[in-house]
């Protein structure tokens, strides 16, 4: 029996002062994919904001206790096993940053992060 699978390998990251690019690969074996749909896994929207507050967490030190909401959140195109996605997030201010996960299949989700 294999182990479950959290996250996507990161392949690569690219960092400035207020934002980080992520290139990261989805694998098969992702837990988020039980269930979700057996016959045609979907990666659901509610694990695409979990890694974005992770990541938002380690990349720019945000207290993930201190969440306020989420504004402009948009899922348009779903995320398939073995599909490599680029996370993009940004520091708009203090209390706000934004995110959006795109491929070669176009735009996936996109959002704004908010915080005390």
């Amino acid at each position: 029996m294999s182990e479950d699978v959290y996250h996507g390998d990161i392949l690569s990251k690219e960092q400035g002062e207020d934002e980080v690019t992520l290139v990261i690969s989805i694998p098969e074996n992702l837990y988020y994919f039980k269930g979700h749909f057996p016959s045609s896994p979907v990666l659901p929207g509610v694990a695409l904001t979990h890694w974005v507050m992770e990541y938002l967490a380690e990349y720019f030190e945000v207290d993930p206790n201190q969440f306020v909401g989420l504004s402009a959140l948009k899922f348009q195109i779903i995320i398939c096993p073995n599909y490599e996605i680029s996370l993009h997030l940004k520091k708009l201010n203090s209390s706000k940053y934004s995110f959006s996960y795109s491929s070669i299949h176009g735009q996936h989700a996109s959002g704004k992060v908010l915080f005390k």
